[in-house]
Protein backbone atom coordinates (compact mmCIF):
# COMPACT_ATOMS: atom_id res chain seq x y z
CA UNK A 1 0.00 0.00 0.00
CA UNK A 2 3.17 2.14 0.84
CA UNK A 3 4.15 1.91 -3.15
CA UNK A 4 0.79 3.14 -4.09
CA UNK A 5 0.41 5.48 -2.31
CA UNK A 6 4.06 6.99 -2.91
CA UNK A 7 2.60 7.43 -7.04
CA UNK A 8 0.80 10.32 -4.79
CA UNK A 9 2.18 11.78 -2.09
CA UNK A 10 5.28 11.11 0.17
CA UNK A 11 4.18 9.22 3.19
CA UNK A 12 6.92 10.72 5.38
CA UNK A 13 5.79 13.83 4.58
CA UNK A 14 1.88 13.14 4.85
CA UNK A 15 2.19 10.85 7.47
CA UNK A 16 -0.95 11.62 9.51
CA UNK A 17 -3.18 11.40 6.04
CA UNK A 18 -0.96 8.13 5.09
CA UNK A 19 -1.92 6.30 8.52
CA UNK A 20 -5.54 7.22 8.57
CA UNK A 21 -6.34 5.41 5.16
CA UNK A 22 -3.85 2.62 5.77
CA UNK A 23 -5.78 1.62 9.39
CA UNK A 24 -8.97 1.95 7.76
CA UNK A 25 -8.83 0.16 4.78
CA UNK A 26 -6.86 -2.27 7.42
CA UNK A 27 -10.16 -2.45 9.54
CA UNK A 28 -11.98 -3.13 6.35
CA UNK A 29 -10.01 -6.18 5.37
CA UNK A 30 -9.75 -8.11 8.25
CA UNK A 31 -13.47 -7.48 8.92
CA UNK A 32 -14.01 -9.08 4.84
CA UNK A 33 -11.46 -12.16 5.63
CA UNK A 34 -12.91 -12.85 8.79
CA UNK A 35 -16.46 -12.81 7.44
CA UNK A 36 -15.44 -15.15 4.45
CA UNK A 37 -12.75 -17.37 6.03
CA UNK A 38 -12.64 -17.71 9.83
CA UNK A 39 -15.49 -16.27 10.95
CA UNK A 40 -14.51 -15.70 14.72
CA UNK A 41 -16.61 -13.78 16.59
CA UNK A 42 -15.64 -10.55 18.54
CA UNK A 43 -16.65 -9.91 21.96
CA UNK A 44 -17.51 -6.72 22.89
CA UNK A 45 -20.09 -6.81 25.81
CA UNK A 46 -18.19 -6.98 29.09
CA UNK A 47 -18.95 -10.03 31.43
CA UNK A 48 -20.00 -9.59 35.14
CA UNK A 49 -17.91 -7.71 37.42
CA UNK A 50 -17.88 -4.69 35.36
CA UNK A 51 -16.42 -2.53 38.22
CA UNK A 52 -12.43 -2.81 37.58
CA UNK A 53 -12.75 -1.94 33.68
CA UNK A 54 -14.83 1.22 33.80
CA UNK A 55 -12.81 2.26 36.38
CA UNK A 56 -10.06 1.65 33.86
CA UNK A 57 -11.78 3.25 30.96
CA UNK A 58 -12.35 6.53 33.32
CA UNK A 59 -9.14 6.67 33.76
CA UNK A 60 -7.63 7.07 30.18
CA UNK A 61 -10.48 9.27 29.76
CA UNK A 62 -9.48 11.45 32.33
CA UNK A 63 -5.85 11.18 31.29
CA UNK A 64 -7.11 12.56 27.52
CA UNK A 65 -8.72 15.55 28.90
CA UNK A 66 -5.31 16.51 30.73
CA UNK A 67 -3.90 16.33 27.15
CA UNK A 68 -6.11 18.31 25.64
CA UNK A 69 -3.85 21.70 25.34
CA UNK A 70 -0.73 19.73 24.34
CA UNK A 71 0.04 20.27 20.61
CA UNK A 72 0.29 17.07 19.37
CA UNK A 73 -3.52 15.84 21.02
CA UNK A 74 -5.05 15.89 17.62
CA UNK A 75 -2.79 13.61 15.96
CA UNK A 76 -2.51 11.74 19.05
CA UNK A 77 -6.09 11.14 19.26
CA UNK A 78 -6.12 9.98 15.68
CA UNK A 79 -3.14 7.86 15.63
CA UNK A 80 -4.42 5.95 18.76
CA UNK A 81 -7.79 5.30 17.90
CA UNK A 82 -7.10 3.83 14.50
CA UNK A 83 -4.09 1.41 16.07
CA UNK A 84 -6.01 0.51 18.86
CA UNK A 85 -8.98 -0.46 17.07
CA UNK A 86 -7.86 -2.11 13.64
CA UNK A 87 -4.82 -4.44 15.67
CA UNK A 88 -6.79 -5.00 18.60
CA UNK A 89 -9.65 -6.30 15.98
CA UNK A 90 -6.78 -8.27 14.12
CA UNK A 91 -4.92 -9.93 17.13
CA UNK A 92 -6.78 -9.78 19.54
CA UNK A 93 -10.19 -10.37 18.63
CA UNK A 94 -9.59 -12.88 15.88
CA UNK A 95 -6.41 -14.32 15.84
CA UNK A 96 -6.41 -15.06 19.59
CA UNK A 97 -10.10 -15.56 19.52
CA UNK A 98 -9.44 -18.09 16.83
CA UNK A 99 -6.81 -19.65 18.33
CA UNK A 100 -8.45 -20.01 21.83
CA UNK A 101 -11.30 -21.27 20.44
CA UNK A 102 -9.08 -24.02 18.66
CA UNK A 103 -6.59 -24.82 21.60
CA UNK A 104 -9.34 -25.35 24.25
CA UNK A 105 -12.06 -26.95 22.70
CA UNK A 106 -11.72 -30.25 24.79
CA UNK A 107 -9.25 -28.42 28.08
CA UNK A 108 -8.49 -24.65 28.93
CA UNK A 109 -5.65 -26.28 30.69
CA UNK A 110 -3.26 -23.19 31.41
CA UNK A 111 -1.03 -24.23 28.81
CA UNK A 112 -3.32 -24.23 26.03
CA UNK A 113 -4.33 -20.57 27.07
CA UNK A 114 -0.58 -19.66 27.35
CA UNK A 115 -0.02 -20.68 23.93
CA UNK A 116 -2.59 -19.28 22.48
CA UNK A 117 -1.99 -16.03 23.90
CA UNK A 118 2.24 -16.81 22.64
CA UNK A 119 1.56 -17.37 19.12
CA UNK A 120 -1.08 -14.33 18.82
CA UNK A 121 1.60 -11.75 20.37
CA UNK A 122 4.13 -13.07 18.27
CA UNK A 123 2.05 -12.62 15.37
CA UNK A 124 1.37 -8.67 16.71
CA UNK A 125 4.96 -8.07 17.44
CA UNK A 126 6.39 -9.34 14.00
CA UNK A 127 3.69 -7.27 12.17
CA UNK A 128 5.60 -4.04 13.26
CA UNK A 129 8.16 -5.19 10.59
CA UNK A 130 6.31 -2.93 8.26
CA UNK A 131 7.73 -0.23 9.88
CA UNK A 132 11.49 -1.19 7.96
CA UNK A 133 10.54 1.67 5.26
CA UNK A 134 11.24 4.73 8.23
CA UNK A 135 13.93 2.38 10.35
CA UNK A 136 16.46 0.69 10.97
CA UNK A 137 16.41 -3.07 11.48
CA UNK A 138 18.26 -3.01 14.84
CA UNK A 139 14.96 -0.41 15.77
CA UNK A 140 12.67 -2.24 14.08
CA UNK A 141 13.53 -5.45 15.81
CA UNK A 142 13.35 -3.80 18.85
CA UNK A 143 9.91 -2.31 18.19
CA UNK A 144 9.17 -6.11 17.01
CA UNK A 145 10.27 -7.51 20.81
CA UNK A 146 8.35 -4.83 22.76
CA UNK A 147 4.97 -5.19 20.80
CA UNK A 148 5.09 -8.96 21.35
CA UNK A 149 5.72 -8.68 24.81
CA UNK A 150 3.67 -5.62 25.37
CA UNK A 151 1.19 -7.71 23.19
CA UNK A 152 0.70 -10.29 25.96
CA UNK A 153 -0.59 -8.14 28.66
CA UNK A 154 -3.00 -6.99 25.67
CA UNK A 155 -4.14 -10.93 24.91
CA UNK A 156 -4.01 -11.76 28.67
CA UNK A 157 -6.55 -8.25 29.43
CA UNK A 158 -8.90 -9.68 26.35
CA UNK A 159 -8.81 -12.75 28.33
CA UNK A 160 -9.67 -11.95 31.65
CA UNK A 161 -12.00 -9.00 30.82
CA UNK A 162 -14.10 -11.34 27.81
CA UNK A 163 -14.31 -7.61 25.98
CA UNK A 164 -12.18 -6.23 23.58
CA UNK A 165 -12.87 -2.72 24.54
CA UNK A 166 -9.95 -3.50 27.66
CA UNK A 167 -7.41 -4.13 24.96
CA UNK A 168 -8.00 -1.18 22.73
CA UNK A 169 -8.41 1.05 25.44
CA UNK A 170 -5.09 0.37 26.85
CA UNK A 171 -3.79 0.27 23.32
CA UNK A 172 -5.14 3.71 22.61
CA UNK A 173 -3.55 5.29 25.70
CA UNK A 174 -0.20 3.48 24.98
CA UNK A 175 0.21 5.01 21.65
CA UNK A 176 -1.51 8.26 22.48
CA UNK A 177 0.86 9.26 25.43
CA UNK A 178 3.64 8.15 22.72
CA UNK A 179 2.63 10.15 20.07
CA UNK A 180 1.91 13.69 22.96
CA UNK A 181 5.32 12.77 24.25
CA UNK A 182 7.56 12.34 21.29
CA UNK A 183 5.18 13.54 18.42
CA UNK A 184 4.50 11.85 14.80
CA UNK A 185 6.49 8.80 14.44
CA UNK A 186 9.43 10.69 12.10
CA UNK A 187 12.23 8.29 9.67
CA UNK A 188 15.07 6.96 12.24
CA UNK A 189 17.77 5.01 11.32
CA UNK A 190 20.18 5.00 13.69
CA UNK A 191 20.54 1.73 15.55
CA UNK A 192 20.06 0.87 18.91
CA UNK A 193 22.79 1.01 21.41
CA UNK A 194 23.45 -2.18 24.33
CA UNK A 195 22.13 -0.32 27.21
CA UNK A 196 18.81 0.17 25.19
CA UNK A 197 18.67 -3.62 24.57
CA UNK A 198 19.20 -4.07 28.57
CA UNK A 199 16.26 -1.79 29.23
CA UNK A 200 14.08 -4.00 26.72
CA UNK A 201 15.14 -7.31 28.29
CA UNK A 202 13.51 -6.05 31.30
CA UNK A 203 10.97 -4.31 30.23
CA UNK A 204 10.01 -7.86 28.64
CA UNK A 205 10.43 -9.51 31.65
CA UNK A 206 8.02 -7.30 33.36
CA UNK A 207 5.64 -7.43 30.65
CA UNK A 208 5.68 -11.43 30.82
CA UNK A 209 5.01 -11.27 34.44
CA UNK A 210 2.11 -8.97 34.40
CA UNK A 211 0.51 -10.98 31.70
CA UNK A 212 0.78 -13.84 33.84
CA UNK A 213 -0.79 -12.92 36.56
CA UNK A 214 -3.19 -11.68 34.84
CA UNK A 215 -4.21 -15.00 32.88
CA UNK A 216 -3.33 -17.21 35.63
CA UNK A 217 -4.66 -15.63 38.97
CA UNK A 218 -8.04 -17.29 39.17
CA UNK A 219 -7.98 -18.68 36.00
CA UNK A 220 -11.96 -19.70 36.59
CA UNK A 221 -12.60 -15.81 36.15
CA UNK A 222 -11.35 -15.49 33.02
CA UNK A 223 -14.74 -14.52 30.94
CA UNK A 224 -13.55 -14.89 27.68
CA UNK A 225 -13.26 -19.01 27.59
CA UNK A 226 -16.90 -19.61 28.20
CA UNK A 227 -17.71 -17.09 25.86
CA UNK A 228 -15.79 -19.12 22.78
CA UNK A 229 -17.29 -22.23 24.42
CA UNK A 230 -20.64 -21.18 23.84
CA UNK A 231 -20.36 -20.51 20.08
Amino acid sequence: MQRIYSLFLNPTEHFLLYINIYKIISIIVICVLNYWIIQQKVFFKPGERKRWWVSFLIVCLIIVAFCIPNQNFWAALDIGLLAGASEELMFRGIVLGFLLKLMTNKTDSRWRVMLSLTISSLLFGEFHYVNLSMQSFSGTTYQVINAAAFGMILGALYIKSGTLLVPMALHFISDFLFAIIGGLPKSNYTPVQNSEWIGLVVSVLIYLVIALIIVNYKLSDNKILPKLKNL
